[in-house]
């Protein structure tokens, strides 16, 4: 059988899922026998196969990308500058890193990752690539409870007091894990995949997992990502005019909301059941203050603070966690406030690029489905570790969703000669619920 380019595609998409939804990183702690969750190994980037299907992905793009003219290329990288000029700098960073051998392979890790989700929204239709992304989303899922079932005590979490008992399945982390089966979720709905058996099927078990996992933050994300889409999709019209005045009206009452959210701050919790302190993230906040004044401007180079001797004082009072549980506070012990401000610009540029096409394109209801999807990482990412994380399933999602926000054919335009569609079947399917809804 010859290996076409559409073939190659296709299957550097499958390596892709396999890789970044958790798969190969579950077969292999089964091979090796290792235990899941364990946080200095989770947070090291794995083992040799990992790092040898890493290298094959980033191999594999760069030579696919290769084959695309030069002009498409270079209007690729000024579409995504800001993503540029993050790699670029962390890239720099190696220079004054505390730990630079482990910048420099977090450097490549993250590009990888950036160069994999690239490659999948240039080669692959978007609303086709979310449904498929979703799916094998709900595929973990359903081995994952099937895994509970025949042991499970290996697919859920027995040496924690906080959560004890939560399930795992086949991820090396509850809480990502849990996140991950929402985006599934909000996605097969808001593309309105749940009219089949079998999608009916998938998001029974996306929300059993979500409710095993004991996370409040994905039923938080479930619940109101379902709530946002669907207030997205209901007031769009046909007119720009309008849909521009209704997102606006969205927005403020967003920024009312985060107000009361901010006022009933405790008594929310308390109803979720989570004590003030975030299970202790408000502490370690407090504790990391002193080292991120320590390294303001610059940080410590790009994954190198939790790897290196700068961190001594912390482990010796707090032991070790791998990361500060936030995203932001991540962003400023890898490359100080000039990170964050990176990180701040990429969350508003994918949020005025999915507005704009939402606003404006012929089948804005598509966007609807991914800027709820946006603003919840911006929220999620104070409380998690998600963005800037190569090992974070939240990072190849938004990378997906960032590079599909600013592609230059929108979803209705007509798919350029280097791109194949997955699964006619999908769009057709979104169109007629578009259909039904005018």
């Amino acid at each position: 059988m010859q290996l076409t380019i559409e073939r190659t595609k296709r299957l550097y998409l499958l390596l892709a899922v396999l890789y970044y939804l958790g798969f190969i990183n579950f077969i292999n702690q089964l091979v090796t026998g290792g235990k899941q969750g364990h946080a200095f190994a989770y947070n090291a980037a794995g083992s040799s196969i990992k790092q040898a299907v890493g290298i094959l992905l980033l191999l594999s793009g760069l030579y696919l990308l290769s084959r695309q003219s030069p002009q498409r290329l270079m209007s690729g990288l000024k579409r995504n500058m800001f993503w540029v000029v993050l790699v670029l700098y962390f890239l720099i960073s190696v220079s004054w890193s505390y730990a630079p051998a482990i910048s420099f392979r977090r450097v490549i890790a993250f590009s990888t990752l950036l160069v994999v989700a690239y490659c999948l929204v240039e080669f692959f239709e978007p609303v086709s690539l979310l449904s498929l992304i979703a799916r094998a989303i709900s595929i973990a899922a359903g081995l994952g409870l099937l895994y509970y079932l025949i042991d499970p005590a290996a697919a859920s979490i027995n040496d924690s007091d906080i959560r004890g008992n939560a399930f795992l399945g086949i991820m090396a982390d509850k809480n990502t894990g849990a996140r991950l089966y929402s985006y599934a979720i909000l996605i097969l709905f808001g593309l309105g995949l749940y009219r089949r058996h079998l999608d009916k099927l998938a998001l029974f078990a996306l929300s059993m997992c979500v409710l095993l996992s004991q996370s409040a933050t994905a039923l938080v994300m479930t619940v109101g990502g379902i709530g946002l889409i669907s207030i997205l999709r209901f007031i769009r019209s046909h007119h720009a005019r309008r849909n521009l005045n209704r997102i606006l009206l969205v927005c403020m009452m967003l920024v009312v909301g985060a107000v009361a959210v901010n006022y009933l701050y405790e008594y929310l919790l308390e109803l979720l059941g989570r004590d003030p302190t975030l299970t202790n993230r408000v502490i370690i906040w407090q504790l990391m203050d002193t080292y991120v004044e320590q390294e303001k401007w610059w940080g410590y180079g790009f994954g190198a603070f939790w790897a290196s001797d700068a961190v001594d004082g912390f482990v010796d009072s707090w032991g070790y966690i791998g990361n500060a549980h936030s995203g932001y506070y991540e962003a400023l012990l890898n490359g100080g406030i000039i990170c964050l401000t990176l990180v701040f610009l990429i969350f508003a540029k994918t949020l005025v690029d999915l507005a704009n096409k939402y606003i404006r394109d012929p089948l804005g209801d598509f966007y609807a489905v991914l800027i709820p999807i946006i603003l919840l990482q911006v929220v999620v990412n104070y409380v998690a570790f998600i963005i800037i994380n190569h090992n974070s399933y939240d990072m190849f999602i938004f990378a997906l969703i960032s590079f599909i926000a600013c592609h230059q054919s929108a979803v209705s335009a007509n798919l350029s000669a280097n791109s194949i569609q997955i699964d006619n079947v999908h769009h057709a399917q979104f169109d007629q619920v578009q259909g039904g809804r005018s």
